[in-house]
């Protein structure tokens, strides 16, 4: 293990509920601070909070009772704070509307050394609340497959089979009607969830259904259900071309008319999810059509420019998610050229938002908060690896020694965790000093994708880099986002926003942040990470 060294006043723990049944540890290596304002800062880069709040805590005079809290005096080591989040009106208003009041912070970079900018800039809940702008789906694959009940008359029929069995054993050879049912009833659950089910997500679907209805096994199959399980994918496959005919955008751009002429190929080229992706291509908000959220792309290129319009500018933003994602799909366009047309995406608080609408999950609370809960188990398993991977990973955690920074906690772990995949970090964080002038600006416009810190020659490591943006196909859209994690949470979102592949330098280490930190898909693993998240496991 690598000992961090405690320069400081004795290390607090504190307590901290984030809400319902979620509550995270909040260490502080210089103490208790001296004001509620810097606490706040700690309990946002920490926790990964983003929207403002007040701090409570537990009062001991009042039977444990929340008491809003006043002074630092207030608390001590292992003392209980509670996070009350100030209620915001719902951005919900478009042109012609009545638009919510701006955000005070800007909305197209954030430094981690200004304290004046808060993660309220950075919000990635749904911005509007009007039904007809919602994704259609607001949840990813289930843990569990919930099979749903079915028609009354079939749902009787099952019943009674299922009494029978639990008697006598019986199982019941389902006629063409009640299978025919069964079928429809488990497609139509199917796709509330996605299109195009994996083969142990039909698995899954089929063990439950007979594991739900045990009258319906099949007593051919090794299994019980395998009978099911191709049935359920001949009918997915019937499904979704009634799903075409009536233009649903996620089956329709990989019909035939969609692909090349030499390659005319149902097979040729899916577009599908393939990273957790719950509103991968979705269908248009209701009364709306390409032209008319068109119409509102040009008008938000102007709105994009007026100061203090972050509001406006995150409702038509949420309005135009179908329209813009389905140009990423479709089209693959160019980054500078899709730069051009949605400037207003390539900031934090939009890239936030946008991963939300995507993979409907938190980007920056999970990020953080997950890669410091494993970040102890990560740095146990690098000080095991020897040779000279391991003498690579000595030298990059040499920072957490010299500082207790978060920040530089975070970026050491997630260049060690490259080097313990087998793969370079110079690949993912590109850093120039800030004395080497045009011939830095040169090497970063032959990066094709990657992170750049610009940094002070002979800087320390407690201080902060100069600059740190990315870089994609040579066009900087990101910059002043003040640290490596914030970086690369930034990086993993564009991932998801333009619809790139990962690296095949870097796949590894893309693939445990998305599976292991950001569990996304986490059931299905290269051999590699399986290896990690076993070792993590112990």
């Amino acid at each position: 293990m690598y000992k961090i060294v405690d320069e400081m006043a004795a290390p607090v723990k504190l307590r901290v509920i984030l809400g319902e049944n979620d509550s995270q540890r909040l260490i502080l290596q210089d103490g208790i601070p001296e004001t509620i304002g810097e606490l706040v800062q700690h309990i946002k880069r920490q926790c990964g909070v983003e929207d403002h709040f007040r701090l409570q805590f537990m009062d001991a005079e009042f039977g444990n009772e929340f008491t809003n809290l006043t002074s630092v005096l207030e608390i001590q080591d292992k003392s209980t704070l509670k996070l009350v989040f100030d209620s915001a009106p719902a951005a919900s208003a478009l042109p012609g509307g009545s638009p919510p009041p701006p955000c005070s912070t800007p909305a197209t970079s954030w430094s981690g050394d200004d304290s004046s900018l808060s993660f309220s800039s950075l919000c990635d809940t749904d911005i509007l609340s009007s039904p007809e702008s919602t994704p259609s789906r607001s949840s990813g694959w289930p843990v569990v497959f919930v099979v749903p009940r079915f028609p009354y008359d079939c749902q009787l029929q099952l019943d009674k089979a299922n009494a029978a069995f639990k008697e006598s054993g019986t199982l019941l050879d389902p006629d063409v009607r009640l299978k025919t049912a069964i079928l429809d009833s488990l497609a139509e659950e199917i796709v509330r969830y996605k299109v195009y089910p994996s083969d142990s997500e039909f698995e899954e679907v089929a063990e439950a259904l007979v594991s739900s209805h045990p009258c319906l096994k099949e007593p051919g199959s090794a299994t019980g259900y395998g009978g099911w399980k191709v049935s359920l994918k001949y009918k997915l496959a019937n499904y979704r071309r009634k799903l075409k005919r009536l233009g649903c955008p996620e089956v329709e751009l990989n019909s035939l008319t969609n692909k090349p002429a030499d390659k005319c190929s149902p097979a040729y080229g899916v577009k599908k999810p393939r990273r957790a992706e719950v509103n991968y291509c979705p269908t248009y908000p209701s009364g709306e059509s390409a032209e008319t959220l068109e119409k509102i792309r040009e008008t938000l290129l102007l709105e994009v420019k007026k100061r203090n319009n972050q509001g406006t500018v995150a409702a038509m933003m949420e309005k135009t998610f179908a329209h813009r994602r389905q140009e990423v799909i479709r089209d693959a366009p160019l980054i500078a050229d899709f730069k051009t047309k949605w400037p207003a995406l390539f900031c934090v608080r939009e890239l936030t938002a946008e991963f939300k609408r995507i993979t409907t999950v938190s980007l920056l609370p999970k990020f953080f908060s997950q890669l410091d809960a494993l970040s102890s188990k990560l740095m146990k398993v690098f000080s095991k690896k020897g040779g000279g991977q391991g003498r690579k990973i000595k030298s990059i955690m040499i920072p957490i020694t010299q500082t207790d920074a978060i920040d530089v906690r975070r970026e050491c772990i997630i260049k060690a965790l490259c080097v313990y995949l087998n793969e370079e970090p110079e690949n993912l964080v590109k850093e120039y000093m800030n004395t080497d002038g045009e011939s830095s600006e040169a090497a970063m416009m032959k990066t094709t994708f990657g992170i750049f810190v610009i940094r002070k020659e002979d800087a320390e490591p407690k201080d902060g880099p100069e600059d740190v943006g990315i870089i994609l196909e040579g066009v900087q859209v990101l910059d002043e986002l003040g640290n490596v994690p914030l970086a690369m949470g930034m990086l993993f979102a564009l991932v998801y926003a333009l619809n790139l592949s990962y690296p095949p330098e870097l796949r590894y280490t893309f693939e445990a942040l998305q599976k292991l930190i950001m569990e996304l898909d986490g059931n299905r693993l290269s051999k590699k990470i399986q290896t990690l998240k076993t070792l993590l496991a112990r």
